[in-house]
């Protein structure tokens, strides 16, 4: 199925979700720090999916669907709670008891998690169709 498309087309698919990651969380993340610690999001990204499709001998086809999936549900996840996440921060640099909003933290986790089961069936519809 998709997972049959040629590796280069999803080394590009890599590379595009690689740099739709990196301008979308520039734009979320408001905070000068954390911002240039962003672009070290892909290569924890690359490493820890790699090694995991290393481990269970995934095809590259399977990896870079991981690695795409993965990366581009960050920015998707964040960024309709972009203000938020910022008025938390600099809350909480004020008074360090502050919690995180519940409505902001419900979002992200919840979004998260329906992205995770989406990229689980699709996979399985994937390797299923492809094998």
């Amino acid at each position: 199925m998709f997972l049959s498309l040629p590796t280069s087309a999803w080394i590009l698919i890599a590379v595009g979700a690689t740099l739709f990651n990196l301008v979308g969380m520039q734009w979320i993340i408001q905070i000068p720090e954390y911002r240039r610690k962003q672009f070290w999001m892909p290569v924890i990204g690359i490493v820890c999916v790699g090694s995991r499709s290393l481990v269970q001998s995934h095809t590259l086809a399977e990896t870079l669907f991981l690695y795409a999936a993965l990366i581009v549900g960050f920015p998707l996840a964040l960024a309709p709670v972009r203000g938020q996440i910022t008025r938390d921060y600099y809350r909480w640099l004020k008074d360090p008891t502050t919690k995180p909003s519940k409505a902001s933290m419900t979002w992200v986790v919840t979004s998260m998690m329906i992205m995770l089961v989406v990229i689980i069936a699709v996979r399985a519809m994937g390797t299923k169709g492809g094998a």
